[in-house]
Formats: C-alpha cells, structure tokens, sequence
C-alpha cells in the first residue's frame, strides 16, 4: 500500500525482547487508544519482517531504524543483511545502535551480552560487518569479534555497502554518536528532534567531515517522527494528546517534536525540516485501529506526499 501511494521507504524497529510491561509504556506504533490489555506483546523480527516486505515490493526502500547490534552476532548478521540487500535488489537502509538506556537493558540479559560494554562492541560489530561486506577473504581481530580467512558470499548488491545510519539523540546528536558516524557511518538517525536540533547536528557531521577526510561523501540524515493529521491544528492536538503526553514530559513538547496539524502546517513543518538537513522521515502514524492508518496514509500521500513531488 505504502508504494502504491507513493511513500519512499517503509521502516520497522528492532528488538528482540518485548514484553507486556513495554507494549504498555513504549509505544512502537499506533496510539494508547490501539492498546488493550488481553493483547499479546507481539513485535516481530526487524529483518525477517524486511525479508517478506521485499518480496512485496518492488521500489520503496527498507528501513530499520535501529538495529541493536550487540544483540547480534556480527557474522551472521552480515549474512542476513547481505543477502537481504540482494534479494530487495539493492533497497536496505540499515539504522544501527548501541541499544536504548533502560528499555534495552533486558534484553542484553536474556541474550547474554554486558550492557555496560554496549558502546564498544558496537563499533567492533560494525567495522567486522563492513570488512564482510567489502572483502573478497575477511580477516578481522577485535576485542569481541575475531574470525580469520571467512569468505562470504553473496556481498551486498548496494556498493560499497548498504549505508549505516548512526541512530542516538532524542534531543541533539550526542559526542558519542557523532564520532560513530564520522568513523564507522554513511549517516545519522535520531528521533523526535526540533528542526533546530536536526539542523545543528547536520552542521557538526559536515563539519567534522572535513577533519576526518570524508568531506567529499554524502551523509545521509533521517528522523523518527510521530505523525498525525488533523482537518485544523485544535483537531489534531485534541486527537493526539493523550498519545504525545504519554510519549513526551507535555503534550505541547510533543507537537514541537511530532508531525501533528492540518495537512498545510505539516508541509511547511516538514520543508523547514528539508532546509535544515532531513533526508528522511520515518513516519510513525497514530491511530486507534488499522483502517484508521489506511485512512490516515492516503490522505497523507494526498495531501502531504504530493507537495513534494
């Protein structure tokens, strides 16, 4: 539906443990009014679900926004996305992380990986990935990876690589995260960002471009957004509140991090977001019901999608 409409990507998140307590207070889509208590807490496999969309599509790139890599075993993890990358004939865009404070730490328990190393077995991973990717014959010795003489084989379609988007920053592009995309990454993905936030770390990735000699490389920036439409901007905060509040300290910090409003103050929102840097927007629609979300991305597209085109 999304490429008969004319969306650019589609996007789903990555993690591995989800449980009910999270279906409650980390809303992964929809709203609080889709939630209900004899719900199974089903949140299904970031590259498996890719996989079936690939076969079910034939243009919009697939997105995940973000992969927590040291739940993954590298080797095999660049087997996956290669071969994903082959079959969705060259469409993956792979968001990377350490891993969320709190809402991750579960799950680096239950897989066996120590949290507090996150950072660094991260930027281990992605550089093994990458020589897998690249390289005819890999050899690789890291602090938590090492393997010796590994062909793999398909290598991905997209050359060099598909690009790695650094995800990190709900309010600005941190230290930490800045120096991962300048080493290791092809861009940067946050979420819930002001246009001054977004614009102010674009300005520090092209900066720090030029120190780190890539300053003829394109960086790629892309942004997690909640999404709702609205006939006015009353209608839509009245629609949307109780979601935003629940997602954000206050309902008015919400709509200054979401695109909530009339179709017009969303296209405006949306091309001051383009002059600060945005290449992409990960959409997260609110909505208390699937034909609600249908509904919701057909007037989008409408509305919205052909301002643009």
């Amino acid at each position: 539906m999304a490429e008969r409409l004319g969306y650019d990507s589609v996007w789903v998140h990555d993690h591995i443990v989800w449980g009910t307590l999270e279906h409650r207070e980390h809303l992964s889509s929809g709203s609080v009014e889709a939630l209900h208590s004899n719900q199974l807490p089903n949140f299904y496999e970031s590259l498996i679900t890719l996989a079936a969309l690939a076969g079910r599509t034939e243009r919009v790139k697939l997105g995940v926004a973000v992969v927590v890599l040291p739940l993954r075993n590298p080797v095999v993890f660049a087997k996956q996305t290669s071969v994903l990358d082959v079959l969705s004939k060259g469409r993956l865009v792979l968001g990377v992380a350490a891993g969320a404070p709190r809402i991750t730490e579960k799950e680096f328990e239950a897989v066996g990986v120590e949290y507090r190393k996150r950072g660094k077995i991260t930027d281990d991973y992605i550089t093994a990935v990458r020589k897998l990717w690249t390289e005819p014959v890999s050899t690789y010795r890291g602090e938590f990876v090492s393997f010796a003489g590994v062909q793999m084989y398909p290598k991905p379609l997209q050359k060099p690589h598909p690009p790695i988007l650094i995800g990190g920053g709900e309010r600005g592009l941190s230290d930490v995260a800045l120096k991962r995309v300048l080493a290791l990454g092809n861009g940067w993905i946050p979420a819930y960002l002001t246009e001054t936030e977004l614009e102010a770390g674009k300005k520090s990735i092209e900066l720090g471009k030029v120190a780190v000699g890539r300053s003829d490389e394109k960086f790629i920036v892309g942004l997690e957004m909640f999404t709702g439409l609205g006939d006015s901007e009353e209608d839509a905060r009245l629609a949307y509140s109780t979601t935003l509040l629940k997602n954000f300290r206050s309902v008015e910090e919400g709509l200054t991090r979401s695109l909530v409003g009339s179709s017009s103050a969303i296209i405006e929102r949306l091309e001051a977001y383009e002059r600060a840097g945005l290449d992409y927007v990960e959409l997260k629609f609110m909505y208390a019901a699937v034909p609600e979300l249908y509904e919701e991305m057909r007037e989008f597209a409408r509305d919205v999608i052909s301002a643009f085109r």
